[in-house]
């Protein structure tokens, strides 16, 4: 069937993934520097009481450490560029790469990318950084016009290998985005909404395993998106809300390369019942230590971008 390049809620989806057309993944991750990275403010609850508690030595070990593991994956040959812009004076969240913007690439191969319109002021300032890096990279760069509130790669998920995304609203990022968005994307997006404010973007709770596989913290979505999700993926697994709080399980990062079947997925060390999981759907595992960003309330997948 032919599918819109519309917004759809979880309710109005009438396609399976079958009808979706495919996508060639991005192959370089991009970093920023942490030399500005600290807690000044409560931007999110897990923030709350951690301000001037980050350990900058620490937290500058930890963040060259996961630096490490994505050039391991360079030399795997599963991704090609490890990337990094530099951080910027009063942009201590600047780390979190994943939320400045949304980068894709159109049917007719252009490189295009959405630049974010945060909700905090101080993460505001960072979008102007990104947006230029983005422009010599050779990126078509745009903005939304008729929404308030849009935070990136945040909340903003690829089905891996497809043109379809995921769309989470409710904490920062307005349902109505993704009406505009499907429109300069020229892709459906199915909206999600989030209902947990533990779970304020999508990518605190939800990591794609594949086309056919996905992970989700059940407590983050309301029932009519946890219906879409079991439609639109063969399997499902819930992870147990500790592990999806307490390690930040959901917010990994899986890489995937289909020209050596080869698949790797980077995830804060600890986990038991998600690690149980990424054995059995086949991953190499990498364990890295991010507990002074998730002081910030991020960890993996919010402290890179893939881009192509």
């Amino acid at each position: 069937m032919n599918v819109e390049n519309k917004a759809y809620t979880a309710k109005e989806v009438d396609f399976t993934i079958n009808d979706i057309k495919d996508r060639a993944e991005p192959r370089n991750i991009l970093m920023a520097s942490p030399e500005y990275f600290d807690v000044v403010d409560v931007k999110n609850v897990h923030m709350a009481g951690n301000a001037g508690k980050i350990d900058k030595k620490l937290a500058h070990i930890q963040w060259n450490e996961l630096k490490s593991a994505f050039n391991h994956a360079v030399k795997e040959g599963i991704l090609d560029k490890v990337l990094v812009i530099d951080g910027a004076k009063d942009c201590e969240d600047m780390v979190f790469t994943a939320n400045q913007s949304f980068p894709w690439i159109a049917e007719n191969g252009d490189k295009i990318v959405v630049m974010s319109k945060m909700r905090h002021d101080s993460r505001k300032r960072e979008v102007p950084f990104f947006e230029a890096y983005y422009k010599n990279l050779g990126y078509n760069t745009l903005h939304l016009t008729q929404t308030q509130l849009f935070e990136g790669m945040g909340d903003l998920i690829p089905h891996i290998g497809k043109r379809l995304l995921y769309g989470g609203y409710g904490h920062r990022t307005n349902k109505d985005a993704y009406k505009e968005l499907a429109a300069i994307l020229q892709v459906p997006i199915v909206a999600l909404e989030l209902i947990d404010e533990r779970f304020y973007h999508l990518d605190t709770c939800y990591v794609s395993l594949g086309n056919e596989a996905v992970m989700i913290c059940k407590e983050a979505f309301t029932d009519e998106g946890l219906s879409v999700l079991a439609k639109l993926y063969k399997r499902v697994y819930y992870i147990p809300i500790s592990e999806a709080i307490d390690n930040f399980a959901l917010n990994a990062h899986t890489v995937f390369d289909y020209k050596t079947n080869k698949k790797m997925v980077f995830i804060h060390k600890g986990t038991t019942f998600t690690y149980n999981i990424l054995k059995k759907e086949g991953f190499e595992i990498y364990e890295v230590d991010t507990s002074e960003y998730m002081k910030s309330g991020g960890s993996v997948f919010c402290m890179k971008m893939m881009v192509y």
